[in-house]
């Protein structure tokens, strides 16, 4: 077995006589991630201070990196790696040791962390998210969960579906009457009656506004399943709700799941099984349910276990029903967790701007307004404000600040790859006594090209009675440079791109302006485009 191992510097070269790779099959940890044998097929365990806290398949999450394959430090781990952690590797189901030691990832004085703000340890779930696992909670946070999931399973039984425990819950339920200790969520779903994909997506909008007349919180995934919001005394868990449904004979489980031999048998009548201790509506034949949802070999715990679903099944299901749930992975985790709190609380350089550019009464809607930092600031300054975020922790997190403080700002969760979501909202602003001005910081270089087209309707709705879009973005100039809150999905813009875009949706530029020393935040000073435009009356 490997010795201890204490490295520091540049990426690891792989030197086959390296303490850290003694034997045959041993890995090495560097800053790219952890680089394994070229032949390796197993589960790997990462763990951190003998805390697990990742696990990937070494033949199927890597790529080749000279004579080994590198899986590559998930980016959500990636703002927790700084300073020194001691470092394992292991295979999952041997338990044999690849690496044990300390790694400097880079030069400052402290210890590696994987934790939350209170603490708690996190690790990377089957989405790639940071979350703090079911191990990690107490017992009155899983009793509000297990009470929200009999209270939601109830009410779309009474909504008339077929609703049951689904996904990691049955799974954890089916093997050890508990919730699988490295997962941080609960999974529920229904058999729609439904053969029409236009039809199960009508059911399912029905079903999350059941549950927001309930007073939960929601977030949409598709057309076809969605998130439920579950406050705890820990800061809230999750209840995905998932839509089963068969067309052309052929039954789908959102988001990944497909069978061509089912049988309706499989799901009813429903039946109860029991997790933590309670009995919870299942379906009929749990144990079926399972195998066609992971596979013949369900039973054998894998953390690293991914959906391979078919590109012609994978096709089908993206037109059916998705297209608007692009990018989460960054953004989830980083208002739930700690890096949402190094974001300062000043206004920034643009909002100040956009400030003196208009009246002071004037209505302003941040797109994109994130930890509300500009929107909370503008209503200090007197501005009534509507903030529109992705992500429903931002939104929440943004909402309390403002009622605290008594400012004249609302937030609200807004999707801009949700079509219904885009006219529902040009629509209202539209109808608004005076048009509003829209402000986005730092958002279209944060949109995939659908999510940006969708921005410019929006605009074009309600800016034709009058009315500004103020943006500012990172331009193709920033590419490549050092970000203070690391690397994550930006499409980088040339302004003639943006500018062109906006013109042919009937916009004109009233102002444009591009170069460093616009958007300074602390050690960093992107290249970024201001652009001020407005629409044809």
């Amino acid at each position: 077995m490997p010795g201890t191992d204490s490295r520091r510097g540049p990426a690891l070269p792989d030197a086959a006589g390296s303490a850290s790779a003694t034997t045959a099959g041993a890995a090495l940890v560097d800053r790219d991630g952890v680089r394994v044998a070229a032949d390796q097929q197993a589960v790997i365990d990462v763990l951190f201070d003998g805390q697990w806290v990742w696990s990937f398949h070494a033949g199927r999450d890597t790529r080749a990196a000279g004579k080994r394959r590198l899986a590559s430090w998930p980016v959500n781990l990636r703002p927790f790696l700084r300073g020194t952690g001691h470092v394992t590797v292991r295979e999952r189901f041997s338990e044999e040791t690849l690496f044990d030691g300390d790694y400097a990832f880079d030069d400052s004085d402290h210890r590696v962390k994987i934790v939350d703000g209170q603490g708690r340890p996190l690790i990377v779930d089957k989405g790639g998210d940071m979350q703090c696992s079911f191990a990690e909670r107490g017992q009155a946070t899983v009793d509000a969960l297990l009470d929200a999931v009999e209270d939601v399973l109830a009410r779309m039984r009474g909504a008339g579906v077929d609703a049951f425990l689904a996904f990691g819950a049955l799974l954890g339920a089916v093997r050890d009457g508990k919730f699988i200790p490295h997962d941080s969520d609960a999974d529920v779903a229904y058999l729609s009656e439904h053969r029409s994909p236009v039809d199960v997506a009508r059911e399912s909008f029905a079903l999350e506004r059941v549950m927001i007349e309930a007073g939960y919180w929601t977030w949409r995934f598709s057309s076809a399943d969605f998130k439920v919001i579950v406050p705890d005394p820990e800061g809230g868990r999750a209840i995905d709700v998932f839509a089963g449904f068969v067309v052309e004979d052929t039954f789908y489980l959102m988001p990944e799941v497909h069978s061509t031999t089912f049988r309706q048998e499989v799901i009813l009548p429903l039946g109860e099984i029991e997790l933590e201790g309670r009995k919870i509506t299942a379906p009929a034949d749990p144990e079926a349910l399972l195998e066609i949802t992971y596979g013949p070999h369900w039973r054998i715990p894998d953390p690293s276990f991914k959906f391979e679903t078919p590109h012609r099944v994978r096709r089908r299901l993206d037109g059916w029903a998705r297209g608007n749930n692009n990018n989460r992975q960054h953004w989830w985790p980083f208002y739930f967790g700690r890096s949402s709190a190094a974001v300062s609380d000043n206004p920034s350089p643009f909002a100040q701007w956009v400030h003196d550019q208009e009246p002071a009464d004037a209505a302003i809607v941040d797109i994109g307004s994130g930890t509300g930092r500009d929107s909370l600031w503008f209503a200090r300054e007197g501005h009534d404000v509507l903030g529109l975020d992705y992500i429903p922790a931002a939104t929440e997190r943004a909402g309390n600040l403002a009622e605290k403080d008594g400012l004249p700002a609302r937030f609200q969760t807004f999707n801009l790859y949700d079509i219904r979501q885009i006219l529902a909202m040009g629509g209202d602003l539209a109808h608004r006594a005076a048009p509003p001005i829209l402000y986005g910081r730092f958002l279209i270089h944060a949109l995939e090209d659908f999510g940006r087209h969708n921005l410019w309707r929006v605009a074009g709705m309600c800016l034709r009675r009058g009315g500004k879009f103020y943006l500012e973005f990172r331009t193709g100039l920033d590419a490549g440079v050092e970000k203070e809150f690391g690397e994550h999905f930006r499409k980088y813009l040339e302004p003639d791109v943006v500018v062109a875009e906006i013109e042919e949706r009937g916009g004109q530029i009233e102002h444009r302006e591009a170069g460093y020393g616009l958007a300074v935040y602390k050690n960093e000073d992107p290249h970024v485009c201001r652009l001020v435009a407005t629409w044809k009356h």
